[in-house]
Formats: structure tokens, C-alpha cells, sequence
């Protein structure tokens, strides 16, 4: 692990931020905990998705199907079969992870491009939601029910609304330390080169299949334990939204926004869009549709302004005001 690895784990403006967070779990209101809630939890699927999507340059629409497996099987199994849901995340993180390996094999195999890897995984996505739909077991179109949360850690359940903000903030957490641990490994160095110029990465001995497999599986895991705890926190599963390519697009848009060059980005990105997304459907709820042609109208203007990124554009524009303060004026010399 590089050096830089380290010296961002003791940023204090990074430490600070969590402090910060930790801070406003216990005097913020239900409601506002709700939303909190709903923010951790997509930064966590955003920046699961930027491993493959901003590392490797890899397009994957297809993370709805990881979401819906680690919702919608998990729940099922625990209803129907008993098996306590902290196994049944592991056991469709792990089936999500050989999915992940799936679609690295057929870029690999197949020789695919950005777009057309792109397509196949819509594709995927798509028939994966109408599976999902369709199967019984897990619900169906109905979806899900889980009991009442009574606190029982063992049981995954975390106790109301302020546990379930301080499961999503540590999950949330967890995946930027992993984000910033693969960006400074050498599997983020490898991803790097085979997004930048995959026949080069290869003439130096940087093999695409395996790095791609190792971060699509990862991502694919990360994305599936996201899922199960966005399931326990709604309390009902809802197949139409948690199945459905919509939501792996939002997923997307909020880490692209971010921008994909840096683990901070997509947590930005979330951190801005989705309390806003929330907060203004709450205020226009007598205007159907108002708030969702403001937030597009948002969407745009950031992406005009910031092409790159949120993330990247606050860097450039701390180095500036850092470059000013520490520039000497010649008249002073």
C-alpha cells in the first residue's frame, strides 16, 4: 500500500467530516435521520459502483441486479428458509462477486468496447429486473415484508431509525477506505492503465481479465451488502425500485457528478443530490413533478460547470486559494 494511503486516513479534514457526521446521528430529528440515512447508503452503492466504473473505465448498467440480489434473496431467504440475514448477505455478496466475474469474462472473451460493454450489461440489468419480477420466491412484483425491527443485532436489525443512520454512515465509511485502499494499490494502478490504454497495460504485462475480474467482484459484493441494508432499513422490499435499471443509473449519475478520479467524489456528489432530491419532493408534494424537473435542471448545470467533477473542481480550487496564500509578493522580498 502507497504511502498516500495512509496520509488520507489522517486527513484531518476527512476525520473532521466523519466527526461531523457521527455528530448529527444523535441531535438530528427522525425525519432528517431518514434522509441521512438514504445519503450513506448511496454514497456506499456509488462508490461501490466507481471501482469499476471510475478505476477500470468499465460502464457496468447492470448493478441494479447486485442491489436486488443482496435486497430481495437475502430477505427472501430469511423469510422463507430461516436463514438469518448476516448469511444470507454473505451468501448473495458472494453470488453477486461470480456475476461481477461473468461480465469481466465476457469483455474479456468477447473483446468488448466501453459502449457495447455498456449495452450487454443494460441488457443484463433489464432481464434481471423482469426476473426478479417474475419469481416468486422472492416476492415477485408485491415484494417483500420484513417483521418489525426490534433491536436484535444478531438478527440484523439495528434498532430504528438512528442505528440504521450509524450502520449506513459506518458501511459508507468502510467503502471509502476501500476506495481509497484499491485507488493506491497496485490493482488501482493496473485498473488505471488498462482504462487509459489497454494495449499498452497489456505490452507491459498487465493482464485486463484478472484485474477486471478482481474489481468487478468486488464492486458486485460491495453493491450487494448495500443492498441488504437499504432492504432491513425500508422494511419493505420493493422489487420496482430496488430491481429496477433506474436506480442503477441514478447510482451512475451521483458518482459521475462526483467525478470518477477520486473515492471523495461520488460521497460528494451524494452527500449534495440525494438530501436535496428528498428535501424538495417533501416541500413541492403539492406540484407532481416539480421537483424532479428542478433536480434535472441541477443535474445539468453542475455538469456544465464542473465537467470533471465536484470533487475534482473543489481540489483545483483549494490548490488555488492554498498557491495564493503561500505565494510571497516580489515587494516583500
Amino acid at each position: 500500500m502507497r504511502p498516500e494511503f495512509f496520509q488520507t486516513l489522517r486527513s484531518p479534514l476527512l476525520l473532521g467530516a466523519i466527526a461531523l457526521f457521527i455528530a448529527l446521528g444523535w441531535v438530528s430529528s427522525p425525519y432528517h435521520l431518514g434522509i441521512a440515512t438514504q445519503t450513506m447508503l448511496y454514497i456506499a452503492l456509488a462508490l461501490a459502483w466507481a471501482i469499476v466504473g471510475g478505476f477500470a473505465g468499465q460502464l457496468s448498467i447492470a448493478h441494479n441486479v447486485f442491489v436486488a440480489l443482496g435486497a430481495l434473496l437475502a430477505s427472501a431467504l430469511f423469510l422463507k428458509n430461516g436463514v438469518n440475514i448476516w448469511a444470507g448477505m454473505v451468501i448473495c455478496a458472494a453470488l453477486s462477486a461470480l456475476i461481477g466475474v461473468f461480465f469481466a469474462y465476457l469483455d474479456s472473451r468477447f473483446n468488448l468496447g466501453h459502449l457495447s460493454f455498456a449495452l450487454v450489461t443494460l441488457a443484463f440489468g433489464e432481464v434481471g429486473f423482469l426476473l426478479v419480477s417474475g419469481w416468486d420466491f422472492i416476492g415477485g412484483a408485491s415484494g417483500l415484508s420484513l417483521p418489525t425491527d426490534e433491536g436484535h443485532f444478531l438478527l440484523f436489525q439495528f434498532g430504528g431509525v438512528r442505528g440504521y443512520y450509524f450502520a449506513a454512515l459506518a458501511l459508507a465509511v468502510l467503502y471509502l477506505v476501500i476506495s481509497f485502499a484499491v485507488l493506491h494499490s497496485r490493482l488501482g494502478f493496473y485498473l488505471r492503465s488498462l482504462r487509459d490504454n489497454e494495449a499498452a497495460a497489456q505490452a507491459i504485462g498487465i493482464f485486463p481479465f484478472r484485474n477486471k475480474a478482481i474489481a468487478m467482484a468486488i464492486s458486485a459484493a460491495m453493491t450487494s451488502v448495500a443492498g441488504t441494508l437499504y432492504a432491513r432499513f425500508s422494511n419493505f422490499v420493493d422489487p420496482a425500485f430496488l430491481a429496477s435499471p433506474v436506480l442503477g443509473i441514478e447510482i451512475i449519475l451521483i458518482a459521475t457528478i462526483g467525478g470518477l478520479t477520486m473515492p471523495l467524489g461520488p460521497a460528494l456528489a451524494a452527500i449534495v443530490l440525494v438530501p436535496f432530491s428528498e428535501l424538495l419532493r417533501g416541500m413541492l408534494s403539492n406540484f407532481p413533478g416539480l421537483s424532479h424537473i428542478i433536480y434535472g435542471i441541477l443535474i445539468i448545470v453542475v455538469i456544465l460547470w464542473s465537467p470533471r467533477g465536484l470533487a475534482p473542481w473543489l481540489a483545483t480550487a483549494m490548490g488555488r486559494i492554498s498557491s495564493r496564500r503561500n505565494k510571497v509578493p516580489l515587494a516583500a522580498k
